[in-house]
């Protein structure tokens, strides 16, 4: 089983401001139903799930439009963040590869 760490950094805060606490970040696993490949990514709270499809896509090599990204049973959105789906340390992302049919 093939397992890698990445820290995504990217706040959708804005950057003038200089009194704000660091963000909340979590650890979350996104792992692949076919292979049960797991990969680990820390992320800012409030962070777009795109920043995690994209590196997750960027590390596997993969076409963002080929795969889904489901957590709760349902399709994540890019413009969703941790916070709005209320999750937590360690949760889980599963990995849906769209298969070509040739």
């Amino acid at each position: 089983m093939v397992s890698s760490s990445t820290t995504i950094s990217v706040s959708c805060a804005p950057k003038k401001s200089r009194s704000r606490t660091p963000q909340k970040k979590i650890t979350v696993k996104v792992k692949t139903q076919q292979g049960g490949e797991e990969d680990v990514y820390k992320i800012g709270y409030g962070t777009h799930m795109s920043r995690l499809m994209e590196a997750y896509c960027n590390n596997r090599n993969l076409e963002e439009g080929t795969v889904r990204f489901i957590f709760g049973k349902k399709q994540l959105k890019p413009r969703s963040t941790p916070a709005q789906l209320r999750m937590e340390e360690g949760d889980v992302i599963d990995i849906v590869t769209d298969q070509d049919g040739a």
